[in-house]
């Protein structure tokens, strides 16, 4: 082996230099795309939250508990409404009808028949992101697809 002279020792701290300088600039550049990721990320969580809808939070549906002999006077008196029975594990946990239902706008409506069984599992849309690589369902998607809950719909004439 031979012995390192000054001029490898000039070479070497060059050479170490030139990679400090290098990693730097990529740590800036890195920064600033971290920056703006983080940004992003801000600017995608507000949009979602303006996309996710309750509709009973914004008091476009109030749910009802009443049996059907109410439900019958309300529909007499008033706007018509659908009557449900939600049944879990073989016992009715809920019971009555959403006012405003037969009222909403074909965007709302849209929403609250795709979150329709969350309605009644949770009392409000439970939002997931079907396509994440870990995603198996809810618990609510699990209940009413496997038969322990369903809910029986009496229309209105």
């Amino acid at each position: 082996m031979t012995e390192r002279t000054v001029q490898d020792v000039f070479d070497d701290e060059r050479g170490n230099d030139n990679n400090i300088e290098r990693i730097e600039e990529e740590l800036e550049e890195l920064t600033k795309e971290l920056k703006n990721k983080k940004l992003k990320e801000s600017e995608l969580k507000k949009e979602r939250e303006t996309l996710q809808i309750d509709l009973l939070e914004e008091g476009k549906l109030e749910w009802i508990e009443s049996d059907l002999d109410d439900w019958d006077k309300y529909v007499e008196e008033n706007t018509p409404v659908n009557y449900y029975i939600y049944r879990y594990d073989g016992g009715i946990r809920q019971q009555g009808y959403y006012k405003g239902e037969l009222q909403l706008d074909e965007k709302d409506e849209i929403h609250f028949r795709k979150y329709f069984d969350d309605y009644f599992y949770y009392g409000y849309p439970n939002y997931q992101d079907v396509n994440h690589p870990h995603a198996d369902g809810s618990e609510c998607y699990l209940a009413f697809g496997g038969g322990d809950a369903y809910v029986e719909t009496f229309e209105c004439e």
